[in-house]
Order: structure tokens, then C-alpha cells, then sequence
């Protein structure tokens, strides 16, 4: 099993998890996250335009997703389509192996743990 660790501009989770729902992909847990890297923070004007500073964190989206060694290009593959916009600031990826899980619910382990049971319905909607 692999966990797939990526970290992307708030305004393209959306789509990917779209995407990561079209391809059959049902498990992901996401939080706002606040770091720094290469992008710069953005501009911050207070005080009536009196001020102005750069923040030095910038707000994004974590991604993790835990999936079969054989669904982890394809996860990788949609992150990339989707989260790239082709400036600095569009986030990173990281891939490792998992050596063990264990659904709590059912006592199931491996790879039986991330596999859902029955398929489950979304919602996906089109973005144009």
C-alpha cells in the first residue's frame, strides 16, 4: 500500500477530489494547511492602505490518501492534471509505502481495510 501526501492550492481541491471520485478512488482525508516553500506569501494591505506586508505562510490543501500499490500512479496522475497550474506555488507530492492498516469497525487488515465494501455513490459535479 502507498500514502499519497500532496499539498496544493485550495482552489484545486475541488477538482481533484472530483477526479479521485470519478476514478473510483473513495478514501482521502484533506485539512487547510499553512506553509512556506518557494512561493511567496501573499501581499496584506491594512489599516486603510496604510500598511502593507507579505505573510510569510501561504494558506493550501493536504492531501492524504492511502490506496493499493496498483491505484498509486493513477492518484498521482489526477493530482497532477489538476493541481497544475504551471506557476511556482502549485505545491508537491510524496509518495511512501505503508507497512500495515487495520479498518477498526471490522478487524479487517492490508489492503482489505481500504477497500470499501460496497461501492459508494457521490456527487460529482461539473466544473466548466
Amino acid at each position: 500500500m502507498k500514502r499519497i501526501e500532496a499539498i496544493v492550492r485550495r482552489e484545486a481541491f475541488p477538482d481533484i477530489d472530483n477526479a479521485l471520485k470519478l476514478a473510483g478512488i473513495s478514501g482521502l482525508t484533506f485539512f487547510d494547511a499553512e506553509g512556506r516553500g518557494r512561493a511567496k506569501g501573499r501581499e496584506i494591505v491594512s489599516g486603510r492602505g496604510s500598511r502593507s506586508y507579505q505573510t510569510e505562510y501561504i494558506e493550501r490543501t493536504k492531501l492524504e490518501i492511502i490506496v493499493k500499490d496498483s491505484d498509486a500512479k493513477k492518484v498521482v496522475d489526477i493530482i497532477l492534471a489538476h493541481a497544475k497550474t504551471g506557476t511556482v506555488g502549485d505545491g508537491k507530492i510524496f509518495v511512501s509505502n505503508v507497512e500495515q492498516s487495520y479498518d477498526i469497525t471490522s478487524g479487517q487488515a492490508g489492503e482489505e481495510s481500504i477497500s470499501a465494501d460496497d461501492q459508494q455513490s457521490f456527487a460529482v459535479t461539473a466544473r466548466h
